[in-house]
């Protein structure tokens, strides 16, 4: 009995993030507790997104959303002197804080666990580390005031199934050939050209990916571009979804052939 196939890993990942709401608000003297708190109100977004080659695209899963609120306390420095949250005095280590909550919010997450640094800095505002300094020295910077700072971020996350990022990671790992050798319009020993560009191809292994079945090259930059618009060889014209890892060729047929119906497995 065949065994079923395994679905398929997203490819890419794409963050958007921005600040909805950024305020400070006083803290009731004699509450215990630090002095300045940061509170994060996460509304967080989680899609997946299946881009076919030839332009198509279509949703693999429903959109998930996950509301999360994190209390931070921000002097926790035994030498602050009053003068504001230590963490607040340089943006690096504000943005850091900030990365660190949301992935601490989705520590549960499998398919969070693996990100790295990069990923969850796309996860904090833009800007926000300099909002919060200007909130700050405006109104709770100084004296003995003690303050909640209140940052609402709203943050998307979108897993890709890129079929062209697949076929040409496919390529990659095939490549072993010889530059030299690849098909092309060169001759009498020069370097052969680009069918896309015309112009012509180093013979730097890492700059020229050859297709599967038919190892035509071409520049890496120039195909993965074709493949957005169209799935066959740019010169022989052979048909690369064939050449498509197993699971994506499965992911393929179930979008081409319902793409509003969503696979069991996902």
């Amino acid at each position: 009995m065949d065994e079923e196939p395994e679905p398929p890993m997203p490819n890419d990942l794409q963050i958007t993030s921005e600040t909805t709401r950024l305020d400070l608000e006083p803290r009731p003297p004699g509450g215990g507790g630090p002095r300045h708190e940061l509170v994060l109100r996460l509304a967080m977004t989680e899609c997946h997104t299946w881009r076919g080659i030839g332009g198509r695209s279509g949703r693999v899963r429903r959109p998930r959303r996950m509301n999360r609120e994190i209390w931070l306390p921000l002097d926790d420095n035994p030498s602050s002197s009053g003068g504001g949250p230590d963490y607040l005095r340089s943006g690096d280590d504000c943005r850091r804080l900030i990365g660190r909550a949301i992935k601490h919010s989705l520590r549960e997450e499998e398919e969070y666990r693996y990100l790295t640094p990069a990923y969850w800095d796309k996860a904090v505002p833009r800007g926000v580390e300099r909002a919060l300094d200007v909130a700050v020295q405006r109104d709770g910077g100084g004296g003995g005031a003690t303050f909640e700072v209140i940052v609402d971020i709203s943050v998307r996350f979108e897993f890709v199934y890129c079929e062209a990022k697949a076929l040409l990671l496919l390529c990659a790992e095939n490549d072993g050939g010889d530059p030299a050798g690849r098909s092309g319009n060169g001759g009498d020993g020069e370097a052969p050209s680009c069918s896309i560009c015309f112009e012509e191809m180093s013979r730097e292994a890492d700059e020229v990916t050859d297709l599967p079945g038919c190892t035509h090259g071409f520049h890496s930059w120039c195909i993965a571009a074709w493949f957005h618009k169209a799935s066959t060889c740019p010169v022989c014209r052979r048909d690369q979804l064939q050449y498509l890892p197993p699971d994506y060729r499965d992911l393929h047929d179930s979008m081409a052939f319902d793409p509003d119906s969503l696979p069991d497995y996902l």
